[in-house]
């Protein structure tokens, strides 16, 4: 049965909440709902989104996430629901510091530790240090939304040629859009600097509640984030002796965004060595204010062991 869009942004907002089992003056046992996405594994960016949603609930509605840190300890197994223990680490008067446990199969699969905040007003600026020209305007490499094309409608020319698994995500508009200020193919090995920009938004109006758009936020911030460290390597994320998989993943929300509105991530890779990359992004609205941060360290490994076909390189 195909879903219209409508329904499908309303099944990712329940997918990145989760259901309260057990609940304590200071902890609690949530579950939270797979769904395979095509990789084999458990997207990071749901497991994430899920973990906030444990945090959010036991710190309470009064209680913004303002950062939160994660570990990948194992991967998900899409075929299992997840279940998330929170434990309150510290209450104060203004914050809240909530650890989460993600488990499958009585194992931890992601440890997370969030912040949370009652709102407060005080000093306030947004300077571009690393990506503007003058540290007030958005780089003009990044473009406009307006002037962009989806993911989704880029991809439609190679859909015969992406392994089926795959497909799902881009034979239909997802709820979440994406439009990349450079469109680069996941299996393209071209050499290049390791920079790129996204533009994302809900593409239907989403709940007003803050706390869904962090949630949401931190789903498609795993999206493309640790792939700019390897674009300096002359390698694809889809080439098939490529091994890639999120170690740790951190967030800082700096300011109230909506994510129903254009924000763009911009991405870059100072470095990697030791078979692991490292990644930093930020979120910009188009008035050009920093809403949230990001960073990511994960496995980039050629593995030779891997099952090869037509040189280990995807060709679409």
């Amino acid at each position: 049965m195909v879903l219209s869009l409508a329904e499908r942004c309303a099944a990712l907002v329940k997918h990145v909440h989760v259901d309260e089992i057990l609940r304590r003056t200071s902890s609690g046992i949530y579950v939270g709902h797979s769904v395979d996405l095509g990789w084999g594994r458990v997207y990071g960016g749901q497991t994430m989104a899920q973990a906030l949603s444990a945090a959010q609930q036991l710190a309470g509605p009064e209680r913004k996430v303002h950062q939160f840190g994660c570990h990948f300890l194992r991967p998900g197994d899409v075929k299992h629901d997840v279940e998330f223990e929170a434990k309150k680490l510290s209450d104060g008067k203004s914050f809240s510091v909530v650890s989460v446990n993600a488990l499958q199969k009585g194992k931890a699969i992601l440890t997370m530790t969030a912040s949370l905040q009652t709102a407060e007003d005080g000093l306030t600026h947004s300077y571009q240090h690393r990506f503007a020209r003058d540290g007030a305007a958005l780089r003009p490499e990044w473009k406009r939304p307006e002037e962009l094309q989806s993911v989704y409608e880029h991809m439609q020319p190679y859909l015969q040629s992406i392994p089926a698994a795959l497909r799902p995500l881009y034979e239909q508009p997802q709820p979440l859009e994406v439009r990349p200020s450079e469109f680069i193919k996941p299996w393209d090995t071209t050499e290049r600097q390791p920079v790129r920009a996204n533009w994302v938004k809900s593409r239907l109006p989403l709940p007003s509640d803050p706390a869904v758009h962090a949630r949401l936020l931190s789903y498609i911030s795993d999206w493309g984030l640790l792939e700019t460290s390897v674009f300096p390597h002359k390698v694809g994320m889809w080439q098939a002796d490529m091994q890639m998989a999120s170690l740790s993943h951190n967030m800082v929300f700096h300011r109230p965004f909506k994510l129903d509105e254009w924000l763009c991530h911009a991405c870059y890779s100072p470095t990697s060595s030791g078979g692991r990359g490292y990644a930093l992004g930020e979120f910009w609205n188009e008035e050009g204010e920093l809403v949230a941060s990001t960073s990511q360290e994960g496995l980039i490994r050629i593995n030779k062991e891997l099952r090869r076909d037509e040189g280990g390189k995807f060709e679409g």
